[in-house]
C-alpha cells in the first residue's frame, strides 16, 4: 500500500499526494514548502506550504521525512497537516498554508 501525505487548509480543502511523489522540501524563514512531481506530464509541479513557528523549520523538515519512513500504516494515511482538527506531525507546525496542484514552476 502506498503511503498518502494528507494535508487540509480548513473545513472543504483537503487534499493528499504519495509519498514517493516528493520532489523537494524546502525551509524557509517560519515556512517548509513541500514540492511533489505533478500528476500531468512535462514539468508540472504541486506543493504544498507550511506555516512553522520560526526557530523550528529544520525540525519539521525532519519529522516531515520520519513520519514518512516510520513503521507500517495500517491504512496509509499520514497526516502532515490539519487545520480543522489541529492535527499536525510536529508541534512546530502551526498551519497548513496553500495547496497549489499542477503549476509549471
Amino acid at each position: 500500500m502506498k503511503k498518502m501525505l494528507y494535508f487540509q487548509t480548513g473545513a472543504d480543502d483537503a487534499t493528499s499526494f504519495p509519498a514517493d511523489r516528493i520532489y523537494a522540501i524546502d525551509a524557509g524563514t517560519a515556512a517548509v514548502e513541500i514540492y511533489f512531481t505533478g500528476t500531468g506530464t512535462g514539468t508540472l509541479l504541486s506543493s504544498v506550504g507550511l506555516t512553522v513557528t520560526t526557530g523550528q523549520e529544520e525540525n519539521v523538515v525532519k519529522a516531515i521525512v520520519q513520519k514518512i519512513n516510520e513503521g507500517p500504516h495500517s491504512d496509509g494515511l499520514v497526516v502532515i497537516a490539519d487545520d480543522a482538527n489541529s492535527v499536525y506531525c510536529h508541534s512546530g507546525i502551526t498551519a497548513c498554508g496553500t495547496i497549489t496542484l499542477d503549476t509549471t514552476p
